[in-house]
C-alpha cells in the first residue's frame, strides 16, 4: 500500500491550476519525477493501449491519461497486466486506476468511476461475406464462435457464450482468430473494433464486416483503496473538460468516425 499524500497532492493541484491560468508550462513548476505517482494498469488493446518494442506503454488512452495527470499534478506509472489481475489489484489498491469499461459488476464494490471519456469501444461479431447478419445477441448461441484470449465481454454476452451450443474456440491473438474464421472453423469472431482494425493491417482479411453488438465509452475506474478516490475522479473529470476545450473535435470528423464500424 502507498503512503497517503493527499495534502501534497492538493497543494500541487492548486499550484498547477495557478500556473495553467498564467500560461506557464507545467514542466517549469516541478521536475516530473517529483510529482506524486498514480499507478495505472492496462491491457494490450492496440492502438488505445499497448507495449512498444522498448517495453513502454503507448497508445491513445495512455497519452491522454498522461496529459490529464500532468495537468492535475501527478505522473503515471503504467503496468501491463491480464484483465483479471487488474480487477484484483484495483481491489487490493496495488493500482490506483484502470482506463476501462464502466459499470463492471465485479468492480462495483471497491471502485469509483470518472465521467465518460471521448473514446468509445465497439464490441463486434466479425464475419466473412455471406455469413448471416447478427441481429440480436441470441443469434450467436446457434453458431460457432472464436474469442480472443485475455479479453472480457459484457455481462449479457457472457451469458450467451455460456449458452452456446458448442464451446467457443479461444484464439491466442487476432491473427490466429482470423485464420480460424477463414478456414471455416467458426462463423463469428467476437472482438473489439480498435484491436481488430490494427490486426488487419498485418492480416488483411478481405470481406470482413462488423455486426455491432454493443458500444460504450471508456472511463477511469479508480480503486477505493486510494484515500482520495472520489477527489481523484473529480480531478480527472475537470482536467478532461479543460483538455476537450483545448482540443475540440471537428463535427464532420465525429460523424465519419461513427460510420466506420471498426474505428471505435
Amino acid at each position: 500500500m502507498k503512503t497517503p499524500v493527499a495534502l501534497g497532492q492538493r497543494v500541487i493541484r492548486a499550484l498547477v491550476g495557478l500556473v495553467l491560468a498564467l500560461g506557464t508550462p507545467v514542466a517549469s513548476l516541478a521536475n516530473q519525477s517529483d510529482l506524486p505517482v498514480l499507478t495505472a494498469g492496462y491491457i494490450q488493446f492496440p492502438p488505445l493501449a499497448y507495449t512498444d518494442e522498448q517495453g513502454q506503454a503507448q497508445g491513445r488512452i495512455i497519452e491522454l491519461t498522461n496529459e490529464l495527470a500532468a495537468a492535475s499534478g501527478f505522473r503515471v506509472e503504467w503496468k501491463r497486466y491480464p484483465i483479471n489481475r487488474i480487477y484484483h489489484y484495483l481491489e487490493t489498491g496495488d493500482i490506483d486506476l484502470w482506463p476501462g469499461s464502466p459499470g463492471v459488476p465485479a468492480l462495483s464494490r471497491f471502485t469509483v468511476e470518472s465521467s465518460a471519456l471521448d473514446i468509445n469501444v465497439k464490441l463486434c461479431a466479425f464475419a466473412l461475406e455471406g455469413t448471416p447478419k447478427v441481429s440480436s445477441l441470441q443469434d450467436l448461441s446457434r453458431h460457432d464462435l472464436v474469442l480472443i484470449r485475455g479479453y472480457t465481454y459484457r455481462e449479457q454476452l457472457n451469458r450467451v457464450i455460456a449458452e452456446n451450443h458448442s464451446h467457443p474456440i479461444v484464439a491466442p491473438d487476432h491473427i490466429a482468430a482470423m485464420e480460424l474464421l477463414l478456414r471455416g472453423r467458426a462463423q463469428y469472431l467476437i472482438s473489439y473494433g480498435h484491436p481488430m482494425q490494427r490486426a488487419m493491417r498485418h492480416y488483411p482479411l478481405q470481406g470482413t464486416r462488423c455486426d455491432q453488438l454493443d458500444e460504450w465509452p471508456l472511463v477511469y475506474v479508480i480503486s477505493r483503496r486510494n484515500p482520495d478516490a472520489l477527489q481523484l475522479a473529480e480531478t480527472l473529470d475537470s482536467a478532461f473538460l479543460q483538455w476537450r476545450e483545448a482540443n475540440p473535435q471537428p463535427p464532420m470528423l465525429r460523424g465519419v468516425r461513427r460510420r466506420l464500424a471498426t474505428t471505435h
